[in-house]
């Protein structure tokens, strides 16, 4: 069975994922996100960022990871 989620607020979708993640039961078929919730200029720049990652000129980096980074710096 597959189902659709729409998840309303924007600032809990990583949390949601990760909690899906923990179920072995269930797999992540798809994510989508409505690009019209992302401004223009944001989304080139992500466009980009993902066009050097699949083209191995960077590595993806999980968010968590970065803002640990820069949680400790502001310390």
């Amino acid at each position: 069975m597959e189902l659709t989620v729409s998840i309303k607020e924007q600032s809990k979708i990583a949390a949601f994922l990760e909690l899906i993640k923990t179920m072995d039961y269930i797999e992540i078929v798809d994510v989508k996100e409505t690009s019209e919730d992302i401004p223009a200029e944001h989304r080139d720049l992500l466009e980009k960022r993902l066009q050097r990652v699949e083209s191995g000129e960077s590595q993806f980096k999980n968010w968590d990871v970065i803002k640990d980074k820069y949680e400790r710096k502001s310390i």
